[in-house]
């Protein structure tokens, strides 16, 4: 399942940003799920951003859909 996102991102100069991640179910509420506790524990950001650990990145409450890959 592929789950597309918006985020607060310091990094970019209108601060919004829109990714996407490739989740491993075919459940669009456990994907759902997956990205909102992996941005919530960092590992999100950590896997897009490796390198950019200072800058808080920060996702939007409800600004997220999913495609079925």
């Amino acid at each position: 399942m592929r789950v597309f996102f918006v985020f607060e991102d310091p990094l970019d100069e209108t601060g919004l940003n829109l990714s996407y991640i490739d989740v491993p179910t075919q459940n669009p509420t456990k994907a759902i799920e997956w990205v909102e506790n992996a941005a919530d524990s960092g590992e999100l950001w950590a896997q897009l951003y490796p390198d950019e650990q200072e800058h808080p990145f920060r996702l939007i409450p409800g600004k997220m859909m999913y495609q079925e890959i």
